[in-house]
């Protein structure tokens, strides 16, 4: 008896949604490694650990880790934008100029197969992202109409450019911070719009930035920056999973166990992951310890406990 044909596999979903898209890059992060590949890697962490935490508090969908930039999606323009001036808030609260990011945003149409993100929106804000300036915000006029009314911030005029192999052209604006002043806002406002368009930029002397939570690198070098312990998310509820122990070896790693590992951490951490499992691999010899210190590098609690369990049973599968 013949076996029945294997039934064609289900078309891919695609579907079109409104979305605003934040891509960010670490500023120069070639030049910082070729200076030094470990403090570089450290940067990079801190960076990416702010930028984590911020998406997580405004309820972005972190979609891409390439190298050492970011692809976020949004529902809300508002919550895109807000989420990069407190990602540079942050950033520029630990007074390192070599840990800086540049950030676009643009607001349109995305084309989802499946889960994955695709489409113009995405290529409009990532040119943004490189059209801006270390430390700064680039939007897109159709980020500035929808965002502007909703919150307090300066939103300068910084000119267009075109789309390659298209006709269209894409105003630019640089949005910043202000400071709130007891309500001394535009007079001539209404009641939503809230937005400073043309109050002169404080002095640098004046800026009060206050970061959320408070965090500060080292000071007595350029560049010294070194990872910190994330801290418990405020937002995450109370559970009582805790992950499956791991059973304790000391042996050498098999590169089967390690490129297993790599791949799991790659899923939370993006391409540094193979550099991170390498480095504590040659320092720690006992593998209950080295899946620790690999989860302590991963910010949310949830996403720690289910690296915990899949590394828990590679360790099972590959020692």
């Amino acid at each position: 008896m013949s076996e029945p044909p294997t039934p064609p596999p289900a078309p891919a979903t695609r579907r079109r949604r409104l979305r605003a898209v934040l891509a960010a890059d670490v500023v120069n992060f070639t030049g910082l490694v070729s200076i030094n590949e470990t403090i570089a890697l450290d940067s990079l962490l801190v960076a990416h650990k702010i930028a984590r935490e911020e998406l997580a508090e405004h309820g972005g969908w972190l979609f891409g880790l390439p190298g050492d930039g970011i692809f976020a999606l949004f529902e809300s323009a508002v919550d895109a934008v807000r989420c990069g001036l407190d990602i540079q808030d942050r950033l520029d609260a630990t007074g390192s100029r070599q840990l800086r990011f540049r950030i676009g945003v643009h607001l349109g149409e995305v084309l989802f197969q499946d889960e994955a993100p695709f489409g113009e929106t995405l290529v409009i804000a990532a040119r943004l992202e490189a059209l801006a300036e270390p430390g700064k915000i680039l939007v897109s006029e159709a980020v500035r109409e929808a965002v502007a009314p909703r919150i307090v911030a300066n939103f300068s005029e910084a000119g267009f450019f075109n789309l390659k192999n298209s006709p269209r052209r894409i105003e630019t604006f640089l949005v910043t911070s202000v400071e709130a002043r007891g309500g001394a806002l535009d007079a001539t406002a209404s009641g939503l719009d809230r937005t400073v368009l043309a109050r002169p930029q404080p002095e640098v002397d004046e800026l009060r930035v206050e970061p959320r939570p408070a965090m500060r690198l080292p000071q007595a070098a350029p560049l010294v920056v070194r990872p910190v312990e994330p801290a418990p998310d405020a937002d995450a509820q109370p559970t009582t999973e805790t992950p499956s122990p791991v059973p304790s070896a000391q042996a050498p790693y098999t590169l089967a166990f390690l490129d297993e590992v790599t791949l799991l951490l790659t899923t939370h951490l993006g391409p540094v992951a193979r550099v991170l499992v390498r480095k504590h691999a040659a320092a720690e010899t006992d593998v209950a310890a080295l899946i620790e210190r690999l989860a302590r590098q991963i910010p949310t609690a949830t996403e720690r406990l289910e690296f915990s369990e899949h590394a828990a049973a590679a360790v099972r599968r590959k020692l």
